[in-house]
């Protein structure tokens, strides 16, 4: 019995200095499109759990890109911090691009090369090239985000909510309840007052002829 008491007072705690804020995004996967005039676009802002996938559509004859990342500073792209794409070929199982033979091309031919934004690549800002066949260098970046949601406060005490007409909020003036009497109302007033004189009169006479006798 103690012993689930204080396995249900920890899960109390825990709850109770849970973070505020959590984390929730759907991945999404944004597109570099490898043309012959460059990266399009050059740079990408993403969150963190998105991916990006570079895909050539460079046709120039017999050039080829490479995407590159050097993670680690070395010169060098095979290190686990690194990436390298190898040779992406504007399309596959076609022997006019290049000088291998149509296997060749069917069995190491890439046209595309996606990075995961979500493990050993985070948040962060990467820096990265397309290493042309021919020797051009083409910069590029991405710009990855943390993806953070904050959970929603209470409203404020005296927080005020929904639409109201500013006209409203002007005081007015309350009308007093009394007014003039007319004629008749006065009239009324006269008579009940002779009414009530005249009862008063009636008594005070036959009290006095009570004591007369």
């Amino acid at each position: 019995m103690r012993a689930s008491n204080c396995i249900l007072s920890l899960i109390l705690v825990s709850m109770i200095f849970l973070p505020l804020n959590v984390q929730a995004h759907a991945a999404d996967t944004f597109t570099v499109v490898v043309k012959d005039t460059g990266l399009t676009p050059n740079g990408s802002q993403i969150m963190y759990n998105d991916s990006v996938i570079w895909h050539n559509v460079d046709s120039t004859e017999n050039i080829t890109h490479r995407i590159v990342f050097d993670g680690d500073g070395d010169g060098l792209f095979n290190g686990s911090n690194d990436w390298d794409s190898g040779e992406l070929y504007p399309e596959c199982g076609s022997s006019n691009q290049t000088n291998e033979t149509t296997t060749n091309q069917t069995d190491n031919c890439n046209m595309t090369f996606l990075v995961w934004f979500n493990g050993t690549f985070g948040v962060g800002e990467y820096h990265y090239q397309d290493i042309l066949s021919n020797g051009t260098v083409l910069n590029g970046t991405v710009i990855v985000m943390e993806d953070v949601h904050p959970a929603e406060a209470p409203p404020p005490i005296g927080s005020t909510f929904g639409v109201f007409d500013d006209e409203d909020d002007e005081p007015t003036e309350v009308e007093s309840e009394s007014e003039p009497m007319d004629a008749k109302q006065l009239i009324m007033l006269v008579g009940i007052g002779s009414g009530a004189s005249a009862v008063l009169l009636i008594i005070l006479l036959i009290r006095r002829s009570d004591g007369l006798e």
